[in-house]
């Protein structure tokens, strides 16, 4: 349709025309149809600022980024100036942080620092390259801010680690004046409730969705499903399915996850066979993997199978790698461990980092010394450079008594160049939430017995062997952490 309206344009005489061609850019950049646009654009006698805009709008939301940074500054050498349109168009363009940087320099240069719609993109590009602390500077240096500023605040917390900031900044909104929380805002701070498993939270913000009639919007009755299910109250959740008005797909899926992350396998079964009953709504790829998620967390090894033969041959669904995951971790959980590796040989597809640190995992718990060393094996030949995967391997080695192993790889970590050992070890340390009845507090726990991101085996072992491992122990020892404790801490950073 596009090219016989472009035809006509041409047949009729209007391809001179700047405002017609504009148009045309726009509708291209909609299809992805970006060899069009360039033709068109080349052959513009007069372009103005909104071709130019329209051209890097289009790259850039086609991931052509280089290109869009490209004409971008074909534009400059032009000596056409950019708008605010233009700078929050070009601005997700830019994946790292260095880059960011110099673009928000150059923002703060032309002025258009103080401009709401660029301060907002900016932030929203920020966190999504995980520069969360610029993204909060730019927030509070805005003169003014709005709904959508909130928002992009509120996600990119969300997005890096901060569900207690994202929060507190949606309760801050609440309490101002000037801006109030969207049905969107209320979905985000749903989705913090749903991480920090806060159950008194999601029920004032549920409270709030009743107060300001947010009740009938269907993708926040999904956020309220996903919330009471993580926080473990799965009739209420249930109860706030059957009572919305419209389902999508999104909320089949949210049920049929809250059944299968708390091990009831046979009621996400149920679920998934009423939603296919419906036949208005077929699973997508995401129903998939939690119907999937559900049977492995339950070991219902046939019907995890069996649906995942079925999705391509009844639903059309061709098997990605979260599918592939899923009858693994299945595999493993259940102790047919051969057959899960006869599986990953047999996947047209080849296996990533998760899928062989899923089995990994299941072969250390299932006690399997040749497929655990295997999965680690294949960790280091996927990541060899990165020292979380050795960590891993001598985890495995420490696991089944073989120290000789452990020592060898820890020297091999202190030698890794720019990084000492014990900041490796904090570094891979993971993060929890621990609600106090005041507020929540992050902790960096030490786990004694196996765990995937450091070598803290210790209490396990005998004093022999406690001897021969305590040299890899020392980074967590000098951290302050004593081994099978949970000290609370600052942030890494």
């Amino acid at each position: 349709m596009g090219h016989l309206i472009h035809n006509t344009v041409i047949k009729t005489g209007f391809e001179s025309n700047l405002f017609v061609a504009n148009s045309l850019i726009l509708f291209y950049g909609q299809l992805g149809k970006l060899e069009s646009i360039r033709f068109l654009f080349d052959e513009m006698p007069v372009r103005n600022i909104v071709t130019w805009t329209a051209v890097i709008s289009a790259f850039s939301q086609n991931h052509k980024f280089d290109s869009a940074i490209g004409y971008f500054r074909e534009m400059q050498i032009e000596g056409v100036k950019p708008n605010s349109f233009t700078m929050a168009t070009l601005l997700p363009s830019f994946c790292n942080s260095e880059e960011l940087i110099q673009i928000h320099s150059f923002l703060i240069k032309c002025g258009f620092d103080c401009d709401v719609f660029v301060s907002t993109a900016l932030i929203d590009v920020y966190a999504k390259c995980g520069s969360i602390f610029p993204a909060q500077q730019v927030f509070n240096e805005m003169p003014e801010r709005n709904i959508v500023s909130w928002n992009a605040m509120m996600l990119g917390y969300n997005q890096n680690g901060g569900a207690l900031v994202s929060l507190e900044l949606f309760a801050k909104m609440r309490r101002s004046r000037n801006v109030q929380p969207d049905s969107f805002s209320v979905v985000t701070a749903l989705n913090s409730c749903s991480v920090l498993t806060t159950l008194r939270n999601g029920k004032e913000i549920h409270g709030y969705v009743y107060k300001v009639g947010l009740e009938g919007v269907v993708f926040i009755g999904n956020g309220l499903i996903d919330m009471y299910g993580k926080c473990g109250l799965l009739e209420v959740a249930e109860r706030v399915f059957y009572e919305m008005r419209e389902r999508d797909v999104s909320s089949w899926t949210a049920l049929i996850t809250c059944y299968g992350l708390h091990g009831q396998g046979a009621k996400a079964i149920s679920i998934f066979e009423e939603m296919k009953q419906t036949k208005s709504i077929t699973p997508n790829s995401v129903t998939i993997t939690a119907i999937l998620t559900a049977c492995s967390h339950s070991c219902l090894v046939e019907d995890g199978i069996r649906y995942f033969e079925a999705m391509t041959s009844d639903f059309g669904i061709e098997p990605t790698m979260k599918h592939y995951s899923c009858i693994v971790d299945l595999l493993g959980r259940t102790g047919f461990l051969e057959e899960a590796l006869k599986f990953i040989a047999k996947m047209p597809i080849q296996a990533d980092v998760r899928l062989w640190e899923s089995l990994l995992g299941t072969a250390v718990i299932q006690g399997d010394k040749s497929i655990a060393e295997i999965a680690a094996k294949s960790l280091i030949t996927l990541q060899s450079e990165n020292p979380e995967v050795l960590i891993q391997l001598a985890n495995v080695y420490a696991k089944f008594g073989r120290w000789e192993e452990v020592a060898k790889i820890r020297v091999v970590l202190c030698k890794t160049p720019g990084l000492s050992f014990d900041f490796q070890v904090c570094a891979l340390s993971c993060w929890s939430w621990s609600p106090t009845p005041f507020n929540a507090s992050a902790f960096l726990a030490a786990n004694a017995g196996y765990c995937s991101h450091s070598l803290c085996l210790v209490s396990e072992q005998s004093d022999e062997e406690r001897a021969t491992i305590r040299p890899v122990s020392l980074g967590l020892a000098n951290l302050g952490v004593d081994f099978g404790s949970v000290v609370e801490c600052q942030d890494p950073g």
